[in-house]
C-alpha cells in the first residue's frame, strides 16, 4: 500500500463526532436532529439520513435482496 493510500485508510477510521455532521439529511434536506445524529454515529452510517429517510432505505434494500433471490 502506498503512503498516500494508507493515510487515506487511516483518515476513513477516525471518530466523527456530532459536530462534524452535516446538518441537513443528504436525500431530502430536513435538518438533522440531535437523535438522528446521534444514530449515524452509532450505526457508523456512510450518509446522514434523517429517521424517515433512513427507515426507507432499510424495506428498498430488502426488496433488492428477496429480488436478486427469486434469479
Amino acid at each position: 500500500m502506498s503512503g498516500g493510500a494508507a493515510a487515506a485508510l487511516d483518515m476513513d477510521l477516525e471518530e466523527r463526532t456530532i459536530e462534524e455532521l452535516p446538518e441537513r439529511c443528504e436525500n431530502c434536506g430536513a435538518t438533522l436532529t440531535t437523535t438522528e445524529k446521534q444514530r449515524i454515529l452509532d450505526e457508523g452510517a456512510s450518509a446522514a439520513l434523517c429517521t424517515t429517510c433512513a427507515g426507507e432505505l432499510t424495506p428498498l434494500a430488502e426488496q433488492e435482496e428477496d429480488a436478486d433471490a427469486e434469479f
